[in-house]
């Protein structure tokens, strides 16, 4: 089962998005990188996904190691595992490819904090990556994969090239597919405390692993930062091995960053054409969908100009309305997250402060409103695809 997952994008692709990207992404070349991450179920083996989604030419790893993570960069001595592909410690991936390793034995149980670490000999490019990791990653010069320590660390806040960890798990455990925008990704929570809601999902939901495919500032019908969500759902959801439910919260950013980017608004018409081809999708592939509503952003120019307008309040509006009213399974965020004195602005205990993203208690409530629409919703386990289930946990690419 998968038990951490990311949603990647690739390097700037606009003018905009250039100037507000808060973390770019980089190359790597004669550097080791060490990447942190919360796995969560109990196994005796694993493997590494890496990805060159976006790169632009062969990506090689020279040398792959896990280990389980002390504090900052250190391992724990003694637990450092060399990972290969295909039987030997080098990969090289395709532009547009993913390399999954072999199966190594390494136990984890309950939550469990990996450091993954890469040796990149050459440089591939600016990387495939996930811009908020809210985890830190730290990188060295030359090949320090098995080093207890990194000394004299930079320090990154991204995560590159990692695209998962699978955990092998028993058939039939469920495995959610968090779909969305940055309130997925979890901006606006503390970093480096695995407080973004599908973190918290997990652990609301007994036998269930939660794949965060969260991009800040993603949108459903374009693509700005990240491919739009109804182009990367086959890819980061129906392809996923032992999915079994998936939560769809995308949209926001369709109403919002127009007025940011001085761009026509998007009709309520399209978000919600938009929405229902992503749910007849999933209904296809026999997952069982909870549809989330649309957050409150009211205030929010303050931070993000062109942010909050008249016109994309009432979009939100109509949008929320078709979504309860033709949603099998509906997590009304909307209606827990608001304030209940002024329905277009959030509450102001569940605010991060910039109008528009939850803080830390503004997770724990979409954790538990999401936790219940998930055990009304039911639904059993697909086939995954004759492969063994996976238990996920999320990376924020995730």
């Amino acid at each position: 089962m998968t038990t951490w997952t990311a949603a990647f994008r690739s390097a700037p692709v606009s003018a905009y998005e250039s100037m507000t990207l808060i973390h770019p992404s980089r190359a790597f070349h004669d550097q080791t990188l060490r990447q942190i991450v919360r796995v969560r179920g109990a196994g005796d083996r694993l493997r590494i996904r890496l990805s060159n989604q976006y790169g632009k030419q062969p990506l090689t790893i020279a040398r792959t190691s896990v280990a389980a993570h002390d504090t900052r960069s250190s391992i724990i001595a003694g637990t450092d595992t060399a990972v290969t592909f295909g039987g030997t410690a080098h990969v090289t991936i395709d532009a547009g490819a993913e390399a999954v390793s072999d199966p190594i034995g390494f136990v984890t149980a309950g939550d469990s904090d990996l450091a993954v670490s890469t040796y990149h000999a050459s440089d591939a490019g600016l990387a495939t990556y996930h811009p908020f990791a809210l985890q830190t990653g730290y990188v060295v010069a030359g090949d320090a994969v098995s080093r207890t320590r990194l000394t004299a660390a930079e320090e990154v806040e991204s995560r590159f090239h990692l695209g998962g960890i699978d955990i092998g798990g028993p058939e039939g455990r469920r495995v959610i597919a968090a779909f969305g925008d940055s309130l997925t990704d979890g901006v606006g929570t503390a970093h480096g405390t695995h407080r973004r809601y599908p973190d918290l999902l997990a652990g609301r939901l007994a036998d269930t692993s939660v794949l965060n495919l969260g991009i800040a500032g993603n949108r459903l019908l374009s693509d700005v930062f990240g491919e739009r969500g109804v182009a990367r759902f086959e890819r980061d959801v129906l392809a996923a091995p032992g999915v079994t439910h998936v939560v769809l919260e995308l949209g926001l950013n369709d109403i919002g960053m127009p007025g940011m980017l001085g761009l026509p608004a998007v009709p309520a018409d399209d978000l919600i054409d938009g929405l229902g081809s992503i749910i007849r999708q999933a209904a296809r592939a026999g997952l069982t969908t909870v549809v989330a509503t649309m957050t409150p952003f009211g205030g929010a120019n303050g931070v993000s100009p062109g942010f909050d307008t008249p016109e994309g309040e009432r979009t939100r509006q109509r949008v929320n309305e078709w979504i309860r009213a033709h949603s099998d399974v509906v997590a009304d965020l909307d209606h827990v997250l608001r304030d209940p004195a002024a329905p277009a602005v959030l509450r102001s205990e569940y605010d991060s402060g910039d109008h528009i993203h939850p803080n830390d208690a503004g997770a724990e409530a979409i954790a538990d409103i999401v936790a219940g629409a998930v055990l009304r919703a039911g639904g059993r386990a697909r086939a995954p695809h004759g492969q063994q289930s996976r238990a996920v946990t999320s990376l924020n690419t995730e």
